[in-house]
């Protein structure tokens, strides 16, 4: 089993995790970026927003990162940390060690549990209204309650469209809710939503 020492070891290789490699690799620093290659946005066909590559596939960023904090030295390990005590232990039986950790892991989604959420998760099901809200603007759009929270979130996607629809779901939707909702001209259907029905892709 074979021990590295690093500066810097970062866990996480998303635009964040790469960001710090870059500024770190280019203070020459000794700099590992450690990644289970699972990005949060992998099934997101672009990303939006991000500026001078709105629009761009999420994996053609990160390669394109990847080949600039390479040219200052730092090291791409494609593995999974599966435990930290005095070093890193990856899945594959590496061991790294480093006199600082940066941990950019991202956020993890959790999706609700209905019958094609998982299939449909970043092509129609979307999550983020500043990422595909143009995208799917003037079109039917349907918000899917699932916490405290959610009518404020059908609320604001009525600046792309004027055809919301609220599903409660889950969430408890208060009374001065539903008033808000009814003031913006967004129906609302209660229920528990079972699964999602495509047609024609």
């Amino acid at each position: 089993m074979s021990t590295e020492t690093y500066d810097v070891a970062v866990i996480g290789g998303g635009a964040a995790g790469l960001s710090a490699a870059l500024v770190l690799g280019r203070a020459r620093r000794h700099v590992a970026v450690i990644d289970a290659g699972t990005p949060r946005n992998a099934p997101a066909a672009h990303m939006q927003g991000f500026l001078s590559r709105d629009g761009m596939p999420p994996a053609e960023l990160l390669e394109v990162a990847r080949a600039e904090v390479r040219a200052y030295g730092v090291e791409l390990i494609e593995d999974r940390v599966v435990e930290v005590d005095g070093g890193l232990r990856l899945a594959s039986g590496r061991t790294v060690t480093a006199r600082r950790l940066l941990l950019a892991t991202g956020a993890v989604d959790v999706l609700p549990d209905v019958v094609g959420a998982r299939e449909r998760w970043g092509r129609d099901f979307l999550h983020c209204p500043y990422c595909h809200g143009w995208e799917v603007r003037d079109r039917p759009i349907g918000v899917l309650g699932t916490a405290p929270g959610s009518a404020d979130h059908a609320l604001l996607l009525r600046q792309w469209s004027d055809d919301v629809v609220y599903f409660t779901h889950t969430a408890d939707t208060t009374p001065d809710e539903r008033s808000a909702l009814a003031r913006h001209d967004i129906r609302v259907v209660d229920g528990t939503v079972s699964r999602f029905v495509v047609a024609g892709d």
